[in-house]
């Protein structure tokens, strides 16, 4: 009976050393570069859905700063030209210049959306990353062809 209260506390103990190291390469060891990875070949484009507001914006915005070029997505143009404003109003914390930001609009929620068309304006870009950042509604197959035809055209 004692050798199974043995295992039974060795194993909790190996499960919060386990935790412990986790939090101490997370926070302290892994590397900051983990971008770097995507920014290959000539003006490298990251797509980020819904970026006029939170998350989406942020992720923009970080990004930017990063050396990417953007393609954003948003349903209210105004918006979305608002953020693009703001995003390039600095230079890029990486290149110290006004990196490249494009946009289209499209209600992600709703059927018929012509992926092929959108694709065709982003034809030749150097696209190496995605955010999908859109939400809240029920996925169907469908709403990720943008997706495989940026990044795999």
């Amino acid at each position: 009976m004692s050798n199974v209260i043995y295992y039974i506390g060795l194993v909790a103990c190996l499960a919060k050393l386990r935790a412990i190291l986790d939090f101490v390469w997370f926070y302290f060891l892994r590397p900051t570069n983990r971008w770097e990875k995507y920014l290959q070949g000539p003006s490298p484009y990251a797509v980020v859905t819904g970026a006029t507001d939170g998350i989406g914006k942020a992720t923009a915005q970080n990004l930017y700063n990063k050396g990417f070029n953007l393609i954003l997505h948003g349903r209210n143009e105004k918006k979305l030209k608002g953020v693009i404003e703001e995003i390039q109003s600095v230079k890029s914390k990486r290149t110290g210049r006004v990196q490249d930001v494009k946009y289209f609009l499209e209600d992600a929620s709703k059927a018929g959306i012509d992926f092929e068309g959108i694709a065709k304006k982003f034809e030749g870009l150097n696209v190496t990353i995605l955010v999908n950042n859109v939400g809240g509604f029920t996925v169907r197959p469908e709403r990720f062809g943008i997706v495989d035809l940026l990044l795999w055209r």
